[in-house]
């Protein structure tokens, strides 16, 4: 039987609880994928959660008009609707991320440049997974 994607992003995929939140920042793990900053921060993953919880944000200082500010974060939330397959396929089994997209850029972009740095971001995650893997796992021998 053949499994369907589900391009949706629930609210078991979003990132919003405060203590989370709080620690992804004290960790401070971060690249750049322009125009986006990614925090990011792995933990154990309970039943029933998603492999990934994001959020978006978007500084007050950048855009001072709320209906700028929200088309942003609607573009960076679609962009990652989209890919976010790629990304829940090479989180290993029982582990969990959290990430923060931080948008960088000074004007709104158009999607297509928003999702070819999620895109970014996920090549960059897989490369730091598969570290992270051969760190954690023992020669043989």
């Amino acid at each position: 039987m053949e499994t369907t994607r589900k391009y949706t992003f629930s609210k078991k995929e979003r990132l919003y609880l405060k203590h989370r939140v709080e620690a992804l920042l004290a960790g401070r793990q971060s690249f750049v994928s322009y125009p986006l900053r990614v925090i990011y921060r792995f933990s154990g993953r309970g039943e029933g959660e998603s492999p990934a919880r994001v959020a978006v944000s978007v500084s007050k200082k950048r855009f001072k008009r709320a209906v700028d500010r929200n088309r942003v974060k609607r573009l960076t939330r679609e962009a990652y609707r989209l890919n976010k397959h790629l990304l829940h396929d090479l989180v290993p089994p029982g582990q969990g991320v959290d990430i923060l997209l931080v948008y960088l850029e000074e004007s709104i972009v158009d999607l297509v440049k928003i999702e070819k740095a999620i895109q970014g971001v996920i090549k960059k995650m897989h490369a730091i997974v598969e570290r992270n893997s051969s760190v954690a796992t023992p020669p043989a021998g």
